[in-house]
């Protein structure tokens, strides 16, 4: 049902797709576990939406507040394991979620075939009938990153600093988008902490 959704929108706040080939392979491994062991049902979260209606206009977007990583994630594995029809990503991303694109559908191209191999409609057929999400739709959007704030700041999925970054680019509403994306990798490059500069192959302390 998500699938069909045809006015689902990544507002301007959000930041680019960003998921690492851990965070992508940790969903496709969770997946795989619950369909091996027989559940019939498997919670991948929660997505909150916002009832975009716009002035002056009979128009609706459905805006993504919280959800967005991991839905591009499977509109790419649904692209590589064949949807069925009827079905087609309604979603469009701005140039700086392209590189992240492109080496997760590559990764998830090899995953598949190291992992699952002739047994595709099998997998996606399982994600399509076992698993699902709890779609909140709400209609202010004060609510809506209440919602957001509370929902991962109970989970694991988000550090403080996701948070608090998130709060302040909300509160660029007079600034450009490129201005946005800057501030957000400014941020993130931030969080990264090398301690053995010298040391090529020593990896980086993520605070």
């Amino acid at each position: 049902n998500l699938l069909r959704v045809k006015n689902l929108y990544i507002p301007p706040y959000q930041r680019p797709y960003r998921w690492t080939e851990n965070n992508v392979r940790q969903l496709l491994e969770d997946v795989q576990q619950s369909m091996n062991a027989g559940k019939k049902n498997y919670r991948i979260g929660s997505v909150i939406l916002y009832n975009n209606k716009k002035e002056n206009t009979l128009d609706n977007t459905l805006d993504i507040v919280d959800g967005q990583q991991r839905l591009t994630t499977l509109f790419l594995l649904w692209k590589l394991c064949g949807v069925l029809e009827g079905y087609s990503c309604p979603l469009s991303f701005g140039s700086e979620s392209y590189e992240s694109l492109k080496n997760n559908y590559a990764f998830i191209k090899e995953w598949l075939e190291e992992n699952i191999g002739n047994d595709k409609k099998r997998y996606i057929t399982y994600i399509f009938d076992a698993c699902d999400f709890v779609k909140i739709v709400v209609d202010d959007l004060t609510e809506a990153f209440q919602m957001f704030d509370s929902q991962n700041g109970r989970g694991k999925d988000l550090e403080a600093y996701n948070l608090l970054k998130a709060y302040h680019i909300r509160a660029m509403e007079m600034e450009s988008r490129e201005e946005k994306i800057r501030c957000d990798k400014r941020w993130e490059e931030a969080t990264q902490y090398d301690p053995t500069s010298k040391i090529k192959v020593d990896p980086n302390i993520d605070i």
